[in-house]
């Protein structure tokens, strides 16, 4: 993978207070701090250039939403519904995503830090490089999802879903991968550790029995 491109940020950040988020409003070069958006419904909002600390978005819904250039840090995410949204040069740093929907979203060169996302839906999402490191994505699905050359760094990924995602250079060596739902054609490419081949085997079926070991009924 390539090395991920960071936000392009303005030195010094701007304390700009930004105004009340709303439909297609573009937030630029602004501090967000502590605000509570919980249950906001707005189409087209952009943030950019932003750095969102502790922002509350539990059960957003933000359809067409894009962020560029942007860190958001131990923000509040669950429950959001985030159809069709854009994500470029982007920072998850310790943020909640539980059960949040991200269907048909794009992401590029976005990095996920510690972020706590069980049931996150990533539905036919395409990303470009990107990585996941040390979060917790337990029944997440990744159903039809491009993660071509994606990193999933000492990442929990027990049960999740890879029903025909496009996986060529997926790298889960330091992933746990237990109870995967995943077959055959989508591990074609993906990159694991020798420790987690019998596990890889078990997940697509296959019994492995030693030579002299009787077959259970």
């Amino acid at each position: 993978m390539q090395k991920i491109h960071p936000p392009r940020l303005p030195k010094p950040m701007p304390a700009n207070e930004p105004e009340i988020f709303d439909d297609h409003l573009h937030i630029y070069q602004s501090t967000v701090n502590g605000l509570d958006y919980s249950n906001l419904h707005a189409g087209g909002l952009i943030l950019e250039q932003v750095k969102a600390r502790k922002l509350q978005m539990m059960r957003s819904n933000l359809p067409g939403l894009r962020v560029v250039d942007s860190i958001l840090d131990l923000c509040e995410f669950s429950g959001a519904e985030w159809e069709k949204s854009f994500f470029r040069r982007v920072i998850f740093q310790g943020c909640r995503l539980l059960g949040a929907q991200m269907l048909e979203a794009i992401f590029e060169d976005v990095e996920f830090i510690h972020c706590q996302a069980e049931g996150l839906s990533l539905v036919s999402t395409k990303f470009k490089n990107c990585r996941f490191s040390k979060c917790v994505l337990r029944k997440a699905s990744f159903d039809g999802a491009d993660v071509r050359g994606m990193v999933f760094s000492d990442c929990d990924l027990l049960e999740a879903n890879f029903h025909l995602a496009k996986m060529q250079g997926t790298d889960l060596r330091t992933a746990q991968i237990g109870g995967l739902k995943i077959g055959v054609e989508e591990m074609q490419g993906a990159i694991i550790a020798p420790h987690q081949t019998l596990q890889v085997v078990g997940l697509l079926g296959v019994k492995v029995l030693d030579i002299d070991q009787p077959e259970e009924d």
